[in-house]
Parts: structure tokens; sequence; C-alpha cells
């Protein structure tokens, strides 16, 4: 019995070992910036449900939604039962899956400074895998929670008010926006005709060295500071955009190590649990 009982604790010590190696696949949330006024002033109720099941990512939880100048509620148009505050520091962000930053009297541009202060409690939430979307997002840095945003040169956002000292050119808004096949595969499908869908285009040869990528491609329209139209109405950086986690090389091989352990000591129980 002794031998027996040795071996099921030998077993149990394997699988915490794997289960501590496991720990490590959890992955960083996402910060999206969008250039689309569609969720709170037009309350689209097709790009709506979109958007927000694309932020709350399969959660239980509710997103949270902040607009320090009054919220927007937009419950009916998403088909979500959401969250709202117009305060940040009263807030934990760990019990909402989303944070949706609303923008300023639902539209046009959005407040460059609206995050400042919360940077800390931001990179946190969505390091331990919360999801960020910004509206109307016109550059700044956000307290540094937008990679690329505190040295954004002119001509890379286009659209309401020449945002960034804008060199290009283009709309002040727009409805020629076009899904991406990335978007696509994120449930979105093609952006609706709402008479102004989107404000901001983002210069994609910019923002894609930081890592963002395009979900939803910005209308031809929009002319940028290097010259292209190549830009997105809605980009999105960090994490696996909502996908599974991909484990590190190091994380792989000691999950490895874990399942060769607990399968070795599962063998000489059993060796021993013949000879007893």
């Amino acid at each position: 019995m002794k031998k027996i009982l040795k071996g099921v604790a030998s077993v149990t010590g394997g699988l915490v070992f794997m289960l501590s190696a496991s720990t490590a696949l959890a992955t960083p949330g996402f910060i999206a910036l969008e250039g689309s006024d569609a969720t709170s002033f037009h309350q689209d109720s097709t790009y709506g449900p979109q958007l927000f099941n694309y932020l709350q990512g399969g959660s239980s939880k509710s997103v949270l939604i902040y607009n320090q100048s009054g919220t927007i509620n937009i419950d009916a148009s998403t088909g979500f039962t959401n969250t709202y505050t117009t305060d940040l520091s009263t807030i934990t962000l760990g019990d909402y899956s989303a944070l949706y930053v609303q923008t300023p009297g639902s539209c046009c541009n959005g407040d460059s400074n609206v995050l400042n202060g919360f940077g800390v409690a931001v990179n946190a939430f969505i390091a331990a895998g919360g999801n960020v979307a910004i509206g109307n997002y016109t550059g700044g840095s956000y307290d540094g929670v937008v990679i690329g945003g505190s040295g954004t040169p002119a001509g890379v956002i286009e659209g309401y008010a020449a945002q960034n000292g804008g060199v290009g050119g283009g709309p002040t808004c727009s409805d020629g926006e076009t899904v991406t096949a990335l978007g696509i595969s994120k449930g979105f499908g093609q952006p609706p005709v709402d008479g102004c869908w989107s404000h901001q285009g983002y210069q994609n040869s910019y923002w894609s060295t930081f890592g963002y990528v395009d979900l939803i491609h910005a209308a031809p329209d929009y002319v940028f500071g290097d010259g292209t139209n190549n830009g997105s109405s809605f980009l999105a950086l960090g994490g696996t955009l909502g996908d599974p986690g991909v484990p590190e090389p190091a994380t792989w091989a000691m999950m490895l190590m874990g399942f060769f352990g607990v399968g070795s000591m599962v063998r000489r129980s059993r060796r021993a649990t013949a000879l007893a």
C-alpha cells in the first residue's frame, strides 16, 4: 500500500508540474483603434454586436464602457448588457472582459487624454488578458497605453478635422470601408452604410511597424502622408487578437517534460504494484 501511495503522490507531483507550466500559456489582451462612430453615434445594430463579440471574446464578464464626458447607452444596438462609467478611478478593470473608450459626445473625434492617469491599471488589465478599444483614436500617448501613439507624426491619421495636422487629405467621414480577410476571421462583416461609418483612417505603413494589423480597410479616398491610400479604419494590436494562445518554446519544453515525467511515474507505479 505504501508503494501505491508513493506512486500516486509522484503522479500528482508531475501533474502539478504540468499545470504550473501551462499557466504560462495565458496571453495578453489586445488594443483596438477604431475610426468609426457606428457604435455610439449611429448605434448600428449590425456592426455593434460584431464589435462587442470581438471585445468580450467569449468571456462571461461584461464590457465596461468609459466616457468621461457622459456615457451613451448602446445596449440595444450591441445586444449586450454593458456597464457604464464616467470615472475609472472607482473601477476594478479585472471585473470586466474589455474596456471600450467611447468618443466624447459619441461623435466625432476622440479625446487623446482620456486615459491619462490610468496607464498602469490599463496596461495591467491588457497583460492579464483584458481587451481595450478606443473609439475615434486621434493620436496621443494615452499615458503609455497605446504603442506608437505619443510620437505619431502628421499624416498617419486622416479624417475629421485633419487630425495630427493631416498632410495627405481625405473625407471627414466615409462609407467606403471594406472588411479584410483577418477581419472576417474575427467575426466582422462588411461595414454598413450609415451615411458616415468612419471618421478616421490610419496609415497602415506606419502602424504596422508597431505590430498593428488591419481588420477593416479604410475607404480609398483617405490619402496619407506617405502619398498612399493604404489605410485602416479598425486596427488591432497585441495578444493573439482573440485566438487561442500559442505557447512559447520554453513553455512547450516544460510541458513535454511534465508529460514525460508523469508517464515515467505511472510506469514505475504500475511496476511497483505488480511486484507488491
